[in-house]
């Protein structure tokens, strides 16, 4: 299985208080042995997350440790981009972010089995969440 990571997904496990996180923990047992993708935005989106709804030494020690983990980053091109870009200016509502817009186009380009995330966005645009 092959699955690409959201930072909300990275924060509610890092995050023992976040709403998710037992689920989140669920997920990372159930997917163990699946390979985990990023995209070069994913750590520092969760990082940022993370000083903003804790503390910036929880995300700097969370950097420390995502950066050590085993996970498949995805290098983007332009054609990635331009397809983000181009999801992106299909929506409507307000709100939507750029990066869900982006992953979306990663996980249909590398045909992944899903996204690791809680957000229904996702759902919405054919992505199953794992």
């Amino acid at each position: 299985m092959k699955f690409l990571a959201d930072a909300d997904f990275l924060v509610a496990l890092a995050k023992s208080d976040d709403a998710n996180h037992e689920r989140a923990t669920q997920k990372a047992e159930t997917t163990k042995g699946a390979d985990i993708f990023i995209t070069p935005f994913t750590i520092p989106e969760t990082v940022t997350v993370v000083s903003y709804k804790a503390s910036q030494t929880a995300a700097k020690k969370l950097l420390k440790e995502l950066r050590s983990k085993n996970f498949i980053e995805i290098s983007l091109d332009e054609d990635i981009m331009r397809f983000a870009d181009e999801l992106f200016a299909t929506q409507g509502a307000k709100g939507t972010s750029w990066i869900d817009c982006l992953n979306v186009v990663v996980v249909k380009n590398y045909k992944l089995d899903g996204m690791l995330s809680f957000d229904a966005f996702y759902k919405k645009q054919g992505i199953a969440l794992g």
